[in-house]
């Protein structure tokens, strides 16, 4: 009988700890300390450049082709477009160093041949997969923000849809169940407008998977997604307050994305590939970059066609509900 009345106490013990941990739990703690440690490692990789030194970077393009003298690791191919005119900090979306498809804000690290790319290029791919990769990490973005505080939104993924499908979408772990209306997607709509507006830049940081994992401790999504990662280092982006992992490259902030061309079209469920028998929450939805005016009506065909589930992504297949 001791043994029994003992084994309920610790029961209770343990039940209460795991309550007040669910409590702490919430998206407002949880977005604070994965900030305060970003921030944290930014400072000391700036802090790190002891010395300046100098690169040359040998700008090709249309016009403006010539040799520039940078700062290693300090300056990026947003810093090279300010040499030129509003016109190329404005619009363009990446870089390409050396060939290689390059974030507008990430430094550069060596002499190299850089040429920007806007969406408007002859050839716009790499453009193009970068829009629509960061039109989906601006929907975690959104989504972050669009529930109360106090309960804890657990961000999944950005899903790695086909261009072809013309949209995006991320999915989310939600606490509770919900079919949103018209007018809530409306809602949400009107919060990346909000977003575009304010162009936010996209940040990227680069750190080691033992960073990554203390940012990322009270996800168990993005946990299992490190321990799956056998890189030795961990390419972070953060828009506003969203942090996640990407690959990029992402274009240079959301004022790529047109205010008002910017739309969840569609809210569906697949299957938790973490935790079987459970749901996911996938938001889904499509964007025009802002190079890109569009007539209302046109615009309207568009959504209706991003109104169908995409149900798989090119990461790993999903089945719908």
């Amino acid at each position: 009988m001791r043994h029994l009345k003992e084994y309920r106490r610790l029961i209770s013990i343990i039940s209460r700890h795991m309550s007040t941990k669910e409590q702490i739990l919430t998206t407002a703690a949880v977005s604070q300390k994965q900030n305060e440690l970003f921030d944290q490692e930014k400072r000391r990789q700036l802090e790190m450049v002891k010395r300046i030194e100098k690169i040359t970077v040998h700008h090709v393009g249309q016009s403006h082709n010539c040799k520039l003298a940078m700062n290693k690791n300090l300056s990026t191919p947003y810093h090279v477009a300010m040499h030129f005119n509003e016109t190329y900090t404005k619009r363009s979306a990446i870089a390409l160093v050396n060939g290689k498809p390059w974030h507008m804000l990430q430094p550069l690290t060596e002499d190299c041949e850089l040429r920007l790319v806007t969406m408007k290029d002859d050839d716009p791919k790499e453009a193009n997969e970068a829009f629509w990769r960061s039109c989906s990490f601006m929907a975690g973005a959104i989504l972050l923000n669009a529930f109360k505080t106090d309960v804890y939104i657990q961000p999944v993924r950005a899903a790695d849809i086909p261009v072809s499908q013309g949209c995006f979408a991320y999915d989310v772990n939600l606490p509770f169940p919900w079919d949103p209306s018209q007018e809530e997607l409306t809602s949400l709509s009107r919060l990346a407008y909000e977003l575009a507006e304010k162009k936010e830049p996209f940040e990227r940081l680069e750190v080691r998977p033992s960073i990554a994992m203390d940012i990322f401790q009270d996800n168990e999504y993005k946990v299992a997604e490190l321990n799956s990662m056998t890189a030795d280092r961990i390419v972070l982006f953060r828009l506003g307050q969203f942090i996640d992992v990407s690959p990029g490259p992402l274009v240079t902030n959301s004022g790529f994305m047109v205010p008002h061309r910017y739309s969840f079209t569609c809210v569906h469920h697949i299957e938790d590939h973490l935790k079987p028998g459970n749901k996911l929450t996938r938001f889904q939805g499509v964007a025009l970059p802002s190079d890109f005016p569009c007539h209302y009506h046109t615009w309207n065909l568009i959504q209706e066609r991003a109104q169908t589930p995409v149900t798989t992504d090119a990461s790993s297949p999903l089945i719908d509900s």
